[in-house]
């Protein structure tokens, strides 16, 4: 398996984490070296493992779940860092219909210890161009 096998795993680990509503996700975020994650929504902002934990309990639960659906992605790797960035769908699945709307990832990794830790987690839903 190569770096950029692994990377992507670690992205599809937090896809099936977050489509499971599984508070797994935020093991797989943590790290002794930190973790920030930026979300699209105002307020999804987090820092620490305790702030995960409630960003993600929040989000779980709501009345709908959430999943991604990447159409394009890429890592690019510089030494002992690694940057995703990825495009595609976040879908908001409510019991009677599906919601797709566009997202886009940057996600930023370092290699410690020979693994790959998320360092960064931006997400944004791309707005319209201004009127």
């Amino acid at each position: 398996m190569t770096d950029e096998d692994r990377i992507l795993a670690r992205l599809d680990e937090f896809g099936r984490l977050l489509a499971s509503r599984d508070l797994g996700i935020v093991d797989a975020l943590s790290n002794r070296l930190g973790v920030t994650l930026f979300g699209s929504e105002a307020g999804e902002r987090a820092g620490s493992r305790e702030e995960l934990l409630a960003l993600f309990g929040g989000l779980f639960a709501r009345p709908y779940g959430l999943a991604f659906a990447w159409q394009d992605r890429h890592v690019t790797i510089g030494g002992d860092i690694a940057w995703v960035i990825a495009e595609g769908l976040l879908h908001v699945i409510h019991p009677d219909r599906d919601v797709p709307t566009p997202y886009r990832l940057v996600g930023i990794f370092q290699r410690h210890a020979g693994a790959w830790h998320w360092r960064l987690f931006s997400g944004s839903e791309p707005a319209p161009p201004p009127a």
